[in-house]
């Protein structure tokens, strides 16, 4: 589920979805299942470096498999 300024519409894999800067915004992983999500902001107005400072996390097998598509 994407959520924009509390306007919420609901996404299938594959979907894709621009949000407007100035709007709060979030995806919310309404499924039984791993969200995967994409993100990416233009201009980038310190979006890498708050994930580079994140909470590192360790990717496990499942993890991997998704991301390279190996199934």
């Amino acid at each position: 589920m994407a959520v924009c300024d509390g306007k919420e519409t609901l996404l299938q894999a594959g979907d894709s979805i621009l949000m407007p800067k100035t709007g709060t915004h979030y995806l919310r992983n309404t499924g039984q299942d791993r969200l995967y999500a994409l993100c990416m902001m233009v201009p980038n107005e310190d979006f890498s470096e708050l994930i580079r400072n994140g909470t590192p996390v360790t990717l496990d097998e499942w993890d991997l498999q998704v991301l390279s598509r190996i199934k």
